[in-house]
């Protein structure tokens, strides 16, 4: 289940507006699926196009699902003269994760170099302050070895199975919901009767505001814009309130402070996945949001869909994630694909 491709995917180093490495993974792998129609969006999402396999008049729906390619990280902000390196933080990592980590550097030739992360913090243990110490004593060290402001700095985490179905590693928010977009691609592949014209989307800089959805969204024009990212599951909760359990499904999420899904869609989208006996919770967002959330407001509005995967310890230095989840996403993507229509989607419109 992509699980191989998984691991490399979450080992690689990519913060907003800095996703080469993620890409070049991305690129290579749908090379050799065979994908030729593959553009790009003035970030540096990578978009790929599957035109329909079938053509019937007047039934085709223009659909866009994406998954973001950076994760949460830090950029050198300051170089002290006693080498060590003070970080801003490039989208909201967890502050439990900003003590005692190590991380890697990307020096400005490709380098990886290796340090301790580290924060201070005020009276009331809010962090005031992050600093990585990558073992020198000077500033002039610390250049030598190619390091400047605006480099960027990622947890050093390498990424391994836990069991048959559990994966751990960094930056598995969003890099479980590319690989579902990868299985989901081998899918759409194979769906020799399909109506619908469809664009899967690896974007950039979602950490930071949401920017690519907005700027692939502009491209494609789509119809429908399907969002594959994630949620965090409260570790310690196992009851009835926590809609994220690992291996229990994907989520369809029914509300977050950015998007607020049409009510027909979503109806619609539980009773397809009850057709394919897809597992999947019912899932809302307190805060946050994803690419869905500029998405669906280019051209005066857009209807908008979140199909979420359950991580453990989510933006922080690892995380866990279920394979069962990422594969029912993928699944619930080709249904989607295969069985939306023009009749249905002007139903959804039909004020």
């Amino acid at each position: 289940m992509y699980s191989d491709f998984l691991i490399e995917l979450s080992c690689a180093d990519a913060i907003a507006g800095d996703e080469g490495e993620v890409r070049h993974l991305l690129q290579e792998k749908i090379s050799n699926m065979g994908f030729a129609e593959v553009f790009y969006d003035g970030l540096g999402s990578l978009i790929v196009h599957l035109p329909p396999t079938k053509t019937e008049q007047g039934k085709a729906v223009k659909l866009l699902f994406m998954a973001h390619m950076d994760e949460v990280g830090f950029i050198v902000r300051s170089i002290s003269p006693i080498g060590m390196l003070y970080l801003l933080p490039v989208g909201h990592v967890l502050p439990k994760s900003c003590d005692m980590q190590l991380v890697r550097l990307t020096a400005d030739d490709g380098r990886k170099l290796r340090g301790i992360l580290n924060s201070t913090r005020d009276d009331n243990s809010v962090i005031s302050g992050i600093y990585t110490d990558l073992g020198f004593d000077s500033e002039a060290e610390v250049r030598d070895y190619g390091v400047a402001e605006g480099r960027m700095v990622t947890f050093d985490t390498n990424a391994s199975m836990l069991s048959d179905e559990r994966v751990a590693g960094k930056a598995l928010d969003d890099r479980v919901g590319c690989a579902a977009l990868l299985k989901a691609l081998d899918l759409l592949n194979q769906q020799s009767e399909r109506i619908n014209d469809v664009y899967i989307a690896f974007s950039s800089s979602e950490e930071v505001g949401t920017r690519g959805g907005k700027t692939v969204a502009d491209l494609v024009k789509p119809d429908i814009a399907v969002a594959v990212d994630t949620a965090n599951h409260p570790e310690m909760d196992r009851g009835f309130r926590n809609h994220r359990q690992l291996g229990a499904g994907f989520m369809l999420e029914h509300y977050d402070k950015t998007m607020s899904p049409n009510r027909d869609l979503l109806r619609f989208a539980k009773a397809l996945f009850e057709k394919h006996e897809l597992s999947y919770q019912r899932d809302m967002f307190g805060g946050g949001g994803t690419d869905a959330g500029l998405a669906h407001l280019v051209d005066g509005g857009r209807l908008a869909l979140v199909i979420g995967i359950p991580l453990r310890y989510c933006h922080a230095s690892c995380s866990i994630a279920d394979l069962r989840d990422i594969e029912g996403a993928a699944n619930a993507v080709a249904a989607l694909a295969q069985e939306l229509d023009a009749a249905q989607l002007d139903s959804f419109l039909a004020w």
